[in-house]
């Protein structure tokens, strides 16, 4: 009696397939040298791919600025440092003082600009009297970055133009605003298919179409 199949066929299985968005296309290099404790040659390849569930503009104009930022040999494997993000608050406009990420001040502060205008209330004026009114989808949608992110479209994350993980500086002139889902998976992406590549190591970009 034949055995039933458990498993979907394999070109079913090849179909449904996961795309990654990040992946190295010289892995075998640094996962080799790293198994024999030595020290691979040039620099790590990173190929970057849209997937069908990011922000195709945000991908996009993330993508281009990582292959120009690696053409002009300004990307390499960052140091893991958990805390390069923090930054001393002073508070004020109802917020604490203390430390905190520059992405989370970065985010205040742009929610704060967009919604300064208290004369009226969300509920109550138009568009051209009212700038939380003029801005309301943007202030939700940064609102909705603060918490966990399921899908495109739910929020707004204050971005890194050059990657921190790709040695890029925790400044407020490298952050831009960037959909929350697509930013959140291409960076763990990138961080997991750069996992075997030495802290230092040269990093350039290519980007599938």
């Amino acid at each position: 009696m034949a055995r039933k199949r458990t498993t979907p066929p394999r070109q079913t299985q090849a179909r449904g397939a996961k795309i990654l968005s990040a992946y190295l296309e010289n892995a075998d290099v640094f996962r080799t040298a790293k198994t024999n404790g030595t020290n691979p040659r040039g620099p790590a390849v990173l190929v970057l791919r849209n997937r069908p569930d990011f922000d195709k503009k945000d991908f996009d104009r993330k993508a281009r600025d990582l292959v120009r930022l690696g053409q002009q040999g300004r990307l390499s494997k960052a140091k893991s440092d958990r805390t390069a993000n923090n930054v001393y608050h002073q508070g004020g406009r109802g917020t604490k003082p203390g430390t905190r990420t520059r992405t989370n001040v970065f985010r205040d502060r742009v929610t704060r600009r967009l919604t300064r205008n208290r004369r009226l209330t969300q509920e109550h004026g138009t568009r051209e009297t009212n700038q939380y009114l003029a801005n309301k989808e943007l202030v939700e949608r940064l609102y909705g970055g603060r918490g966990p992110i399921r899908a495109r479209g739910e929020g707004l994350d204050p971005d890194h133009i050059h990657e921190l993980q790709l040695d890029g500086a925790d400044t407020y002139a490298n952050l831009r605003l960037m959909d929350a889902w697509t930013n959140r998976e291409l960076g763990r992406e990138i961080s997991l298919a750069l996992r075997d590549v030495p802290e230092g190591t040269p990093v350039i970009v290519k980007v599938l179409p």
